[in-house]
């Protein structure tokens, strides 16, 4: 699929998620002019029989109606296109740049009480207009909420309500078979039953909520055997008014749930101090780092570098490109780049990364066009050629610290090709010390002629660390830099030694930051490897718990790894843990 074109102009770029209902992808729109990209749904109806394909084609262009009606919101994305091929579905959505609250939320990471009413009353707002449109959402949980890069926004995506397509017309094959839309743990009892109503999505909302406070999964929590009720308030300190508020917002039978999203509005906003509640846009600010990754082909050899926002370099604030190795960060050896050739910067008011022409008589080219003079804002996707040497953005992400970091450290990456930034950030969470954000940073890593097993990535210093799953602590100071600079020192390897020691299990405990353990949240069910990251697709070899695997990638729900014998596949993303570090 990937590489296709769909309805003769939406090119597919890659599979973002995938389900029985059927596959999301990112794919560019080919007919508009920069080839914008956007989202594209493909609905797998039950079965092609006419009759199910009729009564999915009814549902499927009502469905779009209110998709269409919703997108008028400026926090749901805008529905563009829908349209039927070869008795397949498909919707076609805006494309939200961002990341999900997945990354804000790792397991064992607690929200303030003022960051959890922010967040609850933003996604009420959008839920308010939602159901005033007679919708209900029946999927909500952190997956589906998107922290948009350009304002910082909470977007709603992914309503449920398209995929019960899949369900009401799967009654014509099986009719004894009930599908529910929703995802275990977020969904109360009533969805479970086909039943949703509008107090399910405040269900699900106060789920998310509880989760911020306790830094437990949903699936983690208890009930009470005889009421049904989430047992939560004795996992944390939370405020009586709160908890009152969250409590009534997951009870189990839904008629002693707030019934209308303005009364839970009205409730959070008699808080005595909320208004003061007011500085979370300034906060998050003061502890994110926008980030940007570059990437280009050199000597037969993927390489790339992030860059990170206001970054310290040779010209503060400014990554210069060239051949030049002492005027630029990132050194190219292609004889047609000059030797100080552009600067990527990182725009504070605008929130952007911008490239800047340093040559007039040998300018860049930014997607297909010359860059004569100036600069011009970099996105996720663009292609700078730079003389006859081509680089392109891999990626721009905005990374979440609890405090920003005033230096780092290069550590060994085991194989940084295959590492996603967001797995990494969900799962190892630094705490810091310092009330006072520091953006200062070092230099960027500089580009050399190693293979990608090489290349390192940064960790804060100088500051107090704490691995919430390895459970580390560094001093702070000198002491702590000698400390973590050894650790660093006694961690370098190459690929081949690694690749030798791979048949024990000892060798992934060793390498702590890419190691997880089979523990998967919800209880002890079947585990299996699939080759594939689809539900559909049966697994092939069996998992047991406390096996200890190597992180390789993410994609949509599934995570890859690979095995001691080197066996590699596919599991959910709550199916692994990150190894302790002193399990070696």
């Amino acid at each position: 699929m990937i590489g296709n074109l769909v309805a003769g102009h939406y090119k597919v770029i890659k599979v973002l998620g995938s389900g029985g209902f059927g596959q999301t992808y990112l794919v560019e729109d080919t007919l508009l002019s920069g080839n914008p990209r956007c989202v594209l749904k493909h609905l797998k109806p039950s079965s092609t029989e006419s009759k199910v394909l009729e009564t999915s084609r009814i549902l499927f262009e009502k469905e779009a109606d209110t998709l269409e009606k919703l997108g008028s919101h400026d926090r749901i994305p805008k529905l563009l296109d829908y349209f039927e091929e070869e008795q397949q579905f498909y919707l076609v959505q805006e494309f939200i740049p961002g990341h999900t609250l997945n990354l804000e939320l790792p397991k064992g990471l607690r929200w303030t009480e003022g960051e959890i009413i922010e967040m609850l009353v933003e996604i009420l707002e959008i839920l308010e207009f939602v159901h005033s449109q007679g919708v209900i959402h029946r999927d909500l949980k952190p997956a589906n909420l998107i922290r948009r890069s350009s304002d910082k926004k909470i977007v709603l995506i992914d309503f449920g309500a398209i995929k019960q397509i899949q369900s009401q017309t799967s009654i014509y094959r099986q009719p004894r078979v009930t599908i529910s839309v929703g995802t275990p743990g977020y969904m109360p009892s009533e969805q479970i039953r086909r039943l949703p109503r509008s107090s399910s999505d405040i269900y699900a909302l106060g789920m998310i909520a509880v989760q911020a406070l306790t830094g437990l999964y949903p699936g983690e929590l208890e009930d009470d055997p005889n009421t049904g009720e989430i047992l939560w308030q004795h996992l944390t300190s939370v405020s009586p008014d709160l908890a009152e508020i969250l409590t009534k917002m997951t009870r189990y039978h839904f008629k002693e749930r707030y019934q209308k999203v303005t009364e839970v509005l009205e409730a959070l906003r008699k808080l005595e101090d909320f208004q003061s509640r007011n500085h979370l846009e300034k906060a998050l600010a003061a502890s994110s780092l926008y980030e940007l990754k570059l990437g280009w082909e050199e000597s037969q050899a993927e390489k790339s570098c992030l860059i990170l926002e206001n970054q310290d370099s040779k010209q503060p604030g400014k990554i210069r490109i060239g051949r030049n190795s002492h005027e630029c960060d990132i050194v190219l050896s292609e004889p047609t780049v000059s030797g100080v050739h552009a600067e990527i910067f990182f725009h504070s008011q605008k929130q952007q990364f911008f490239l800047r022409n340093l040559r007039q008589t040998n300018p860049p080219v930014i997607d297909g066009q010359l860059l004569l003079a100036g600069e011009i804002p970099l996105t996720e996707g663009s292609c700078v050629r730079l003389g006859r040497q081509n680089l392109k953005v891999d990626a721009i992400t905005l990374k979440r610290f609890p405090n920003r970091p005033n230096s780092f450290l290069i550590q060994p990456e085991a194989d940084p090709s295959h590492i996603e930034t967001e797995i990494e950030q969900k799962q190892e969470e630094f705490v810091s010390t310092q009330e006072e954000p520091v953006a200062k940073t070092l230099p960027p890593q500089k580009v050399s002629n190693q293979s990608p097993i090489d290349k390192a990535f940064l960790l804060p210093n100088n500051w107090l660390i704490q691995f919430l799953f390895g459970k580390i602590k560094f001093l702070t100071g000198a002491g702590g830099v000698a400390i973590a600079s050894a650790i660093a020192l006694l961690g370098l390897f190459r690929a081949e030694s690694f690749e030798r020691n791979l048949a024990k299990q000892n060798s992934i405990s060793r390498q702590w930051y890419m190691c997880r353990v089979v523990a998967p949240t919800g209880g002890k069910f079947s585990i299996k490897l699939r080759p594939q990251p689809h539900t559909e697709v049966d697994g092939f070899k069996q998992l047991s718990e406390g096996d200890k695997v190597m992180f390789m990638q993410v994609q949509g729900d599934f995570v890859q790894v690979k095995l001691t014998d080197g066996t590699q596949g596919w599991v959910f993303w709550d199916q692994i843990q990150p190894c302790k570090r002193n399990s070696q």
